[in-house]
């Protein structure tokens, strides 16, 4: 080895060890975020493309989706529930989950000393799985961006990783990652990944009991580190490292986190120094203008990142943009079962949530051969084909003054969404290119008046005309001071929510914007 090679490979080690030192003074050479709440909300700002995009589609999908599908319970939580319920009281309800998941591993696949989570791993092939023609698809039924699951809390990576467990050297030996994200390029759609990496070692925590008590497996099962993963630096050093080996080496537009940012707790700095990296590192490839997207479940400044929603909505217009995850499978990664939504339901709740400002990212549950159920699919087949009717009210638009009315309360929060059908008075409000998008989430009234539309109240003057979107026949309509009174055809374009195209002299639209900016 002569002394070049030396010299570069001593400092390669060196850039590695110094890599968090490297990060601090990043702002001193140009960087424009620095490691820290304050920073990271007074710099960074939503980017156009997000708030324009409306709905992404979100994959889960790895180890879980080869597992029997037949089994009644373990979606995404089956490597946690399967060696009992060690965790939980009791008389936890999630002690029952954990004794019927146990009881029914044990007996369709062996006692968990015998048959551990790892072996599922040979049962994952992904050998139908085509990346270009799924991506296609999204894209037909109106998908703006796709964030896969790049890492589960079940610690197998779906890309090429520095972490041995992982799907490029196991199971289907294919780098997913890079598969999906040479295909949104291809198409033009947004690419995003998630990671729900750092509470590995409390997910498989009484694996330990079992497999994950052996020293040969210990890297899976997160055995070596704390069991409270938050203040165990060792463990927040290997989140770290695999975290940032995923944004340098896919460039994500967007980065999903399963909670608020990893790595801060303690005087830990690993996950402020991960999000300025992400951001410092996407304005660079798009030659200063920030493209990137960070979702977290909470944090003190929503002005940070973009708020995400589990399985839940806004009850009020939002001033920051935010999102809603939620899951058509109904269970995260695939079982067989139906749908969780009607489309009629996913429909209402797409066009609360946009009305408010915010984003829909909805889960899709691939089987492990990598192919997308027909139940699934019919249900995005009917979204799209709404979506190619009214896109225009949908995509690139913002908040009216006023999100809507109706008696349909929804209740902010995290695993509270609406799944039932809207009332025929429930309306949702939308602006687009000078116009104002009446939504009618159950139009099965002909003859509707909208009450936000008063000439008492205001809020529009100076209406000039009403269509309604997908259709040609004439609209008949009057302003008055109960409201904008009008009358449906008979003949509608869709079978779900309709939306009317209101022309207007003052739109206040432009109010709003101020408000949020």
């Amino acid at each position: 080895m002569n002394i070049k090679m030396k010299k570069s490979k001593y400092l390669k080690r060196f850039l590695v060890f110094c890599s968090f030192s490297i990060i601090i003074i990043l702002p001193v050479l140009g960087q424009k975020f620095e490691p820290s709440w304050k920073s990271l909300a007074e710099n960074y700002k939503c980017p156009d493309w997000f708030r324009d995009a409306k709905f992404g589609i979100f994959m889960h999908w790895g180890i879980m989706s080869a597992i029997d599908e037949n089994r009644d319970y373990g979606g995404s939580h089956y490597g946690r529930y399967m060696y009992g319920p060690g965790e939980f009281p009791p008389d936890h309800e999630r002690s029952q989950w954990a004794r019927d998941l146990y009881k029914w591993h044990t007996e369709n696949y062996g006692h968990p000393n015998e048959f551990g989570y790892k072996d599922f791993i040979p049962m994952f092939k992904a050998e139908k799985w085509n990346p270009d023609s799924l991506v296609a698809f999204y894209k037909e039924i109106g998908a703006k961006y796709i964030v896969p699951v790049a890492v589960h809390h079940d610690n197998f990576d779906m890309y090429k990783s520095i972490h041995r467990w992982n799907a490029y050297e196991m199971g289907p030996k294919k780098d997913i990652i890079q598969g999906w994200k040479e295909a949104a390029e291809k198409h033009g759609i947004r690419f995003g990944v998630s990671s729900h990496l750092d509470r590995v070692s409390s997910f498989f925590q009484v694996s330990r009991k079992y497999d994950g008590g052996n020293p040969d497996y210990a890297d899976f099962y997160g055995s070596n580190y704390n069991i409270e993963h938050q203040k165990d630096e060792n463990w927040q050093k290997v989140w770290y490292a695999r975290t940032m080996q995923l944004i340098d080496q896919y460039q994500p537009d967007l980065l999903y986190f399963d909670g608020s940012l990893p790595g801060i707790y303690g005087n830990m700095k690993y996950g402020f120094e991960l999000a300025a990296q992400f951001y410092n590192s996407n304005m660079e490839k798009n030659g200063g203008k920030l493209e990137a997207v960070m979702n977290l479940k909470h944090g003190p400044d929503k002005r940070a990142f973009i708020w995400d929603i589990e399985r839940g909505q806004a009850g009020a217009l939002q001033r920051h943009p935010w999102q809603t995850d939620t899951d058509l499978q109904g269970g995260w990664f695939y079982r067989k079962k139906e749908p969780n939504f009607t489309p009629e339901v996913l429909i209402g709740n797409f066009i609360d949530i946009i009305s408010k400002n915010g984003n829909l990212l909805l889960n899709v549950g691939l089987r492990g051969d990598g192919t997308l159920p027909e139940n699934q699919a019919a249900v995005l087949r009917e979204m799209g084909n709404w979506l190619k009717i009214n896109g225009e009210a949908v995509y690139g638009s913002r908040p009216w003054l006023v999100f809507g009315e109706g008696p349909t309360k929804i209740e902010s929060g995290a695993f509270n969404e609406p799944n039932a059908d809207y009332t025929a008075d429930d309306i949702r409000f939308t602006v687009n290119g000078g116009f104002l998008y009446v939504f009618l989430l159950n139009p099965e009234k002909n003859d509707v008046v909208i009450r936000s539309l008063s000439s008492y109240l205001n809020l529009s003057s100076g209406i000039k005309s009403v269509e309604l979107l997908g259709s040609e026949e004439k609209i008949i309509w009057q302003q008055t001071r109960e409201g904008l009174a009008l009358s449906l055809p008979e003949s509608r374009p869709s079978k779900y929510a309709l939306v009317l195209k209101v022309s207007v002299d003052d739109l206040s639209s432009q109010y709003w914007e101020l408000i949020i900016e």
